[in-house]
C-alpha cells in the first residue's frame, strides 16, 4: 500500500476525525499493544520496532503529537528523543484499538504471501 494513503479514524480527542498515514498507524498500533505497561518510548526504538526509516518515524511522531496522542518527554542521553502517551491519547487508542489493528493488518504486506496480495 502506498505510504501516502490516508486513513480516517474518529472522532478525535477534539471531536473531529483524525487522519493518519501508514507510518502513524504502525506506531499507534505498536504503542497501543503495550498500553498500559509502557507509556514512554524512544523515537529511535519506535523506528526499529515498526520497521520504519528514522525520518518517517520522526515525521509520524510529530503528527501524533499534533493530534494530542503523544507528547515530548525528557530526552535520553543514550537514545535521544523520547515521547510519552498522553492520558487522553491512551484512552483514544483503547477506544479505537480494533480499527487501528485492522488497518495495520491490512497495511502489513509481509503478513501475506505474494499470491494473496491483489495488485491494481
Amino acid at each position: 500500500m502506498d505510504s501516502n494513503t490516508i486513513f480516517t479514524i474518529g472522532p478525535s480527542i477534539a471531536g473531529s476525525p483524525m487522519k493518519f498515514d501508514k507510518s502513524e498507524i504502525s506506531i499507534i498500533n505498536y504503542i497501543e499493544g503495550w498500553l498500559p505497561t509502557f507509556m514512554a518510548w524512544n523515537v529511535q526504538e519506535l523506528a526499529i520496532k515498526c520497521r520504519l526509516f528514522a525520518s518517517d518515524t520522526t515525521a509520524a511522531v510529530d503528527m501524533l503529537i499534533l493530534h494530542g496522542l503523544l507528547e515530548n518527554t525528557d530526552a535520553d542521553a543514550q537514545f535521544g528523543r523520547r515521547v510519552q502517551v498522553t492520558a487522553d491519547g491512551a484512552l483514544w487508542m483503547r477506544e479505537h484499538a480494533e480499527t487501528i489493528r485492522s488497518i495495520n493488518y491490512m497495511n502489513d504486506t509481509e503478513l501475506f504471501e505474494s499470491a494473496e496480495i491483489a495488485e491494481a
